[in-house]
């Protein structure tokens, strides 16, 4: 669909040369977001998005069994909303992190892990985990994708190893499964000319040493998402960089130690420090995740966090930045008093999940976070070595990074 709205846009963005890039996608942004909002609004009003009907036919012209929903983001839910109503006829399945009552209310099926969707559609038992499907993405029309060369997702994992993390209810009464290697590399196999994104939340150095031994054998580059605690070696990354690892996305999340044991992050600074030095020494770019305004954080450790990116900018090469906001399900959410959060309310949204107010007691509001990164944004640029905008898009700054290491 996104192809019939923004064919100029989809041209721009495979033909690779960007050299107007932040212009180009901030003004694709401004335009986009001003869109949503309004078919969005149109949901919320009982009527249904842009482009609906040409949707419901392509999905109504496969003549479908099953059809099944990934819910990952928030924005997806209303389209999903809209669908989900019209689609009464047929069953469907409704997973991921975003999902809400609401439409669990509309869909037949709402499932935990892809393993369960497997489990569901071959009809076995909860407790049968040696299903082997290899994705072949041979239903997409990869051509038609916004990036110069196809970047697919894959996940290999069911959710967090460390499970631990005060902010994050994704690994909520999810048991961690590590899939068999021999479907991933299935995967690879039949799909050995494009990019791979692993989008498990967190994978341990002794899995991904594995999984990087699948990817060097089929020549694919690749990016992931880790957690930056001592056991990834300077070793480690330049095994992993000659397994064809070139970007990875760090959870920092602060500068603070402070913060980082209250988070349960289980990793130190200085640990951090070293991990991101030896990831650059290996020629793997380098995404930093920050989280302003965790419960009790001063500005003092504001701006420690401010000073740790300073310090270490020559090994980081963009920082991605978030305000803390309090999720259903979480620790914290569970145990406010513990992190002075006080007057939790609910108030009540259409689509969406009701939206969570509450007090921070001590340390930095949110507002007062959103200020401060505000007054910080030039310094927070001035990190950057790629364009900020590509964190709206993160398979263009992969392809970037693998079309600059092939012609070297």
């Amino acid at each position: 669909m996104a192809q019939k709205k923004f064919p100029d846009f989809q041209t721009y963005c495979k033909n690779g040369k960007w050299d107007d890039y932040s212009e180009k996608i901030s003004d694709y942004n401004a335009f986009t977001t001003e869109l949503y909002a309004s078919n969005n609004k149109t949901v919320v009003q009982g009527g249904y998005p842009e482009l609906f009907e040409e949707m419901l036919t392509l999905i109504m012209d496969t003549k479908p069994a099953v059809i099944c929903f990934s819910i990952v983001y928030s924005s997806q839910a209303f389209f999903c909303y809209a669908l989900l109503k019209k689609l009464t006829q047929f069953t469907t399945v409704i997973g991921g992190p975003a999902v809400n009552h609401r439409l669990a209310r509309l869909a037949t099926k709402t499932l935990g892990s892809e393993q369960e969707l497997l489990n569901f559609l071959n009809g076995s038992k909860p407790d049968e985990m040696r299903l082997h499907y290899p994705i072949t993405f041979e239903g997409f029309p990869l051509s038609e994708y916004f990036s110069p060369r196809p970047v697919l997702p894959l996940k290999t994992s069911t959710t967090c190893y460390h499970k631990k993390c005060t902010f994050c209810s994704h690994f909520a009464k999810v048991p961690y499964h590590e899939y068999p290697l021999e479907q991933i590399e299935d995967t690879l196999k039949v799909n050995r000319n494009a990019y791979f994104f692993l989008i498990d939340d967190m994978i341990p150095s002794r899995r991904i040493l594995q999984l990087g031994k699948l990817f060097k054998k089929y020549g694919i580059q690749w990016a992931c998402q880790l957690r930056p605690t001592k056991d990834f070696t300077p070793y480690v990354m330049k095994e992993l960089y000659d397994a064809g690892l070139r970007m990875a996305m760090w959870g920092v999340e602060s500068g603070s130690q402070r913060i980082l044991d209250l988070i349960l992050k289980g990793t130190n600074v200085e640990d951090i420090a070293g991990v991101l030095q030896g990831s650059h020494d290996a020629h793997i770019k380098n995404v930093a995740y920050i989280i302003f305004g965790f419960p009790t954080e001063t500005k003092e450790e504001f701006l420690d966090t401010i000073s740790f990116l300073k310090m270490h900018k020559d090994c980081i090469d963009l920082v991605t930045t978030s305000i803390f906001g309090l999720h259903k399900g979480t620790p914290i959410y569970n145990n406010p008093e513990s992190y002075d959060i006080g007057n939790i309310s609910e108030e009540e949204r259409t689509v969406l999940d009701p939206k969570i107010n509450f007090i921070q007691k001590k340390g930095l509001t949110q507002k007062e976070a959103s200020k401060l990164r505000y007054g910080y944004r030039s310094t927070l640029l001035s990190i950057n070595s790629y364009p900020k905008e590509m964190n709206f898009f993160r398979e263009h700054m992969l392809c970037n990074i693998a079309k600059n290491n092939s012609t070297k």
